[in-house]
Protein backbone atom coordinates (compact mmCIF):
# COMPACT_ATOMS: atom_id res chain seq x y z
CA UNK A 1 0.00 0.00 0.00
CA UNK A 2 2.81 2.54 1.44
CA UNK A 3 4.56 2.00 -2.72
CA UNK A 4 1.50 2.83 -4.21
CA UNK A 5 0.38 5.76 -2.06
CA UNK A 6 4.46 7.28 -2.33
CA UNK A 7 4.48 6.94 -6.10
CA UNK A 8 0.87 8.78 -6.28
CA UNK A 9 1.94 11.46 -3.81
CA UNK A 10 5.55 12.07 -5.42
CA UNK A 11 3.29 12.72 -9.09
CA UNK A 12 1.38 15.06 -7.73
CA UNK A 13 4.39 16.85 -5.83
CA UNK A 14 7.18 17.76 -8.22
CA UNK A 15 7.21 21.31 -7.96
CA UNK A 16 8.79 21.90 -4.96
CA UNK A 17 12.18 21.71 -5.48
CA UNK A 18 13.48 23.73 -2.49
CA UNK A 19 15.96 21.71 -0.29
CA UNK A 20 15.10 21.22 3.56
CA UNK A 21 15.58 22.83 6.53
CA UNK A 22 17.61 20.49 7.46
CA UNK A 23 19.71 19.48 4.18
CA UNK A 24 20.41 23.29 4.31
CA UNK A 25 21.89 22.73 7.92
CA UNK A 26 23.50 19.74 7.70
CA UNK A 27 25.39 21.62 4.42
CA UNK A 28 26.15 24.63 5.95
CA UNK A 29 27.62 23.45 9.51
CA UNK A 30 28.76 19.75 8.95
CA UNK A 31 30.05 19.40 5.48
CA UNK A 32 32.79 22.10 5.55
CA UNK A 33 35.16 22.91 2.08
CA UNK A 34 35.57 20.14 -0.58
CA UNK A 35 33.58 17.96 -2.14
CA UNK A 36 32.35 14.56 0.17
CA UNK A 37 30.22 11.27 -0.38
CA UNK A 38 26.25 11.34 0.63
CA UNK A 39 23.67 8.73 0.60
CA UNK A 40 20.63 9.61 1.16
CA UNK A 41 18.17 7.10 2.69
CA UNK A 42 14.32 7.36 1.12
CA UNK A 43 15.44 10.78 -1.48
CA UNK A 44 11.33 11.02 -2.21
CA UNK A 45 11.08 13.56 -4.61
CA UNK A 46 14.71 14.38 -4.78
CA UNK A 47 14.86 18.09 -3.55
CA UNK A 48 17.50 17.28 -0.59
CA UNK A 49 20.12 14.90 -2.83
CA UNK A 50 19.97 17.67 -5.47
CA UNK A 51 20.65 20.61 -3.58
CA UNK A 52 23.44 18.54 -2.22
CA UNK A 53 24.48 17.45 -5.52
CA UNK A 54 24.45 21.38 -7.25
CA UNK A 55 26.47 22.23 -3.81
CA UNK A 56 29.16 19.89 -5.08
CA UNK A 57 28.50 16.71 -3.14
CA UNK A 58 28.08 12.96 -4.44
CA UNK A 59 25.28 11.99 -3.76
CA UNK A 60 23.18 8.85 -4.06
CA UNK A 61 19.89 9.08 -3.28
CA UNK A 62 17.82 5.62 -2.82
CA UNK A 63 13.28 4.93 -2.62
CA UNK A 64 11.11 2.76 -3.04
CA UNK A 65 8.98 4.89 -5.14
CA UNK A 66 10.17 3.44 -8.47
CA UNK A 67 8.23 5.29 -10.76
CA UNK A 68 9.33 8.72 -8.75
CA UNK A 69 13.01 7.72 -9.23
CA UNK A 70 12.70 6.98 -12.91
CA UNK A 71 11.08 10.92 -13.39
CA UNK A 72 14.34 11.80 -11.13
CA UNK A 73 17.01 9.60 -13.14
CA UNK A 74 15.39 11.68 -16.93
CA UNK A 75 14.61 14.97 -15.40
CA UNK A 76 18.52 15.39 -13.78
CA UNK A 77 20.08 13.14 -16.03
CA UNK A 78 22.76 15.82 -16.27
CA UNK A 79 23.61 16.13 -13.06
CA UNK A 80 26.85 13.98 -13.00
CA UNK A 81 27.59 13.53 -9.10
CA UNK A 82 24.03 12.62 -8.77
CA UNK A 83 22.75 9.09 -9.11
CA UNK A 84 19.09 7.28 -8.08
CA UNK A 85 18.15 4.01 -7.55
CA UNK A 86 14.90 2.54 -6.79
CA UNK A 87 14.83 0.14 -4.11
CA UNK A 88 14.64 -1.05 -0.76
CA UNK A 89 16.96 1.24 1.52
CA UNK A 90 16.09 -1.30 4.28
CA UNK A 91 18.42 -4.09 2.62
CA UNK A 92 21.13 -1.82 0.75
CA UNK A 93 23.79 -4.55 -1.42
CA UNK A 94 26.35 -1.39 -1.75
CA UNK A 95 29.91 -1.88 -1.65
CA UNK A 96 31.01 1.84 -1.23
CA UNK A 97 31.36 3.83 1.94
CA UNK A 98 30.35 7.60 2.84
CA UNK A 99 30.91 10.65 4.33
CA UNK A 100 27.24 11.42 5.24
CA UNK A 101 24.29 8.81 5.80
CA UNK A 102 21.47 11.16 5.29
CA UNK A 103 17.66 10.17 6.45
CA UNK A 104 14.85 12.70 6.88
CA UNK A 105 11.46 11.31 7.59
CA UNK A 106 12.26 7.79 6.72
CA UNK A 107 13.25 6.29 9.69
CA UNK A 108 9.46 6.58 10.76
CA UNK A 109 8.64 4.64 7.37
CA UNK A 110 9.94 1.45 8.80
CA UNK A 111 9.44 -1.32 11.55
CA UNK A 112 11.91 -1.71 13.97
CA UNK A 113 13.62 -4.47 12.80
CA UNK A 114 13.99 -2.55 9.57
CA UNK A 115 15.81 0.40 11.89
CA UNK A 116 17.91 -1.74 13.28
CA UNK A 117 19.12 -2.96 10.40
CA UNK A 118 19.51 0.50 8.65
CA UNK A 119 21.64 1.39 11.83
CA UNK A 120 24.08 -1.14 11.52
CA UNK A 121 24.12 -0.55 8.15
CA UNK A 122 24.89 2.96 8.18
CA UNK A 123 27.92 2.43 10.93
CA UNK A 124 29.78 0.02 8.72
CA UNK A 125 29.20 2.36 5.82
CA UNK A 126 30.79 5.47 6.79
CA UNK A 127 33.52 6.28 6.66
CA UNK A 128 36.20 6.98 10.34
CA UNK A 129 34.53 10.40 11.28
CA UNK A 130 31.60 10.22 9.22
CA UNK A 131 27.79 11.33 10.34
CA UNK A 132 24.72 9.38 10.34
CA UNK A 133 22.18 12.66 9.83
CA UNK A 134 18.65 12.03 11.30
CA UNK A 135 15.50 13.87 11.35
CA UNK A 136 12.46 11.90 11.97
CA UNK A 137 8.74 11.67 13.93
CA UNK A 138 9.13 11.03 17.23
CA UNK A 139 6.08 10.49 20.36
CA UNK A 140 5.82 14.29 20.58
CA UNK A 141 4.28 15.16 17.28
CA UNK A 142 1.38 15.98 16.71
CA UNK A 143 0.50 12.65 14.93
CA UNK A 144 1.34 10.52 17.49
CA UNK A 145 -1.44 7.61 17.95
CA UNK A 146 -3.67 9.00 15.60
CA UNK A 147 -5.33 6.45 12.87
CA UNK A 148 -5.28 2.40 13.11
CA UNK A 149 -2.58 0.84 15.10
CA UNK A 150 -0.48 -1.62 13.27
CA UNK A 151 -0.71 -5.33 14.91
CA UNK A 152 2.22 -6.73 17.17
CA UNK A 153 4.19 -3.26 15.75
CA UNK A 154 4.59 -1.24 19.01
CA UNK A 155 3.78 2.82 18.32
CA UNK A 156 2.91 1.99 14.71
CA UNK A 157 -0.21 3.73 13.15
CA UNK A 158 -1.91 3.93 9.78
CA UNK A 159 -3.21 7.22 9.05
CA UNK A 160 -4.05 9.20 6.00
CA UNK A 161 -3.34 5.77 4.06
CA UNK A 162 0.40 4.92 5.41
CA UNK A 163 2.23 3.98 7.94
CA UNK A 164 3.82 5.83 10.53
CA UNK A 165 5.96 4.46 13.28
CA UNK A 166 7.23 7.09 16.11
CA UNK A 167 10.09 6.81 17.49
CA UNK A 168 11.05 7.57 21.44
CA UNK A 169 13.99 10.04 21.58
CA UNK A 170 15.73 8.63 24.41
CA UNK A 171 15.39 5.09 23.03
CA UNK A 172 16.95 5.95 19.66
CA UNK A 173 19.44 7.79 21.22
CA UNK A 174 20.75 4.69 23.09
CA UNK A 175 19.69 2.54 20.55
CA UNK A 176 22.80 5.12 18.25
CA UNK A 177 25.14 4.50 21.23
CA UNK A 178 24.77 1.29 21.06
CA UNK A 179 25.53 0.68 16.99
CA UNK A 180 28.84 2.57 18.29
CA UNK A 181 28.07 6.09 17.70
CA UNK A 182 28.66 9.24 19.68
CA UNK A 183 26.23 11.55 19.54
CA UNK A 184 27.16 15.55 17.86
CA UNK A 185 23.43 16.44 18.28
CA UNK A 186 20.83 15.50 19.42
CA UNK A 187 16.71 17.16 20.43
CA UNK A 188 13.25 16.33 19.92
CA UNK A 189 11.76 19.96 19.86
CA UNK A 190 9.61 22.23 17.51
CA UNK A 191 11.33 24.62 14.65
CA UNK A 192 13.08 22.10 12.57
CA UNK A 193 10.37 21.37 9.50
CA UNK A 194 7.81 24.50 9.60
CA UNK A 195 5.16 23.20 7.21
CA UNK A 196 2.10 25.61 5.72
CA UNK A 197 1.81 27.18 8.81
CA UNK A 198 2.47 24.78 11.53
CA UNK A 199 5.10 23.66 13.52
CA UNK A 200 5.03 20.01 14.67
CA UNK A 201 7.42 19.01 17.03
CA UNK A 202 10.24 16.02 15.16
CA UNK A 203 13.31 14.72 16.34
CA UNK A 204 16.67 15.69 15.04
CA UNK A 205 20.14 13.81 15.40
CA UNK A 206 23.58 14.23 14.00
CA UNK A 207 25.15 10.78 15.35
CA UNK A 208 29.54 10.63 14.53
CA UNK A 209 31.48 7.35 13.89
Amino acid sequence: MDHNYWNEYYSKNRQNKQPSLFAQHIFENYVGDGKTTLIELGCGNGRDSIYFAKNGINVFAVDQADEEINFLENRFSSINNLEFKSGDFTNLKDDRKYEIVYSRFTLHSINSTEQNRVLSWAYDKLNKNGLFCVEVRGQKNNLYQKGEPVANDPDAFIHDNHYRRFLEFNAFCNELLEVGFTLEYSKEAKGFAPFNHTDETFIRVIARK
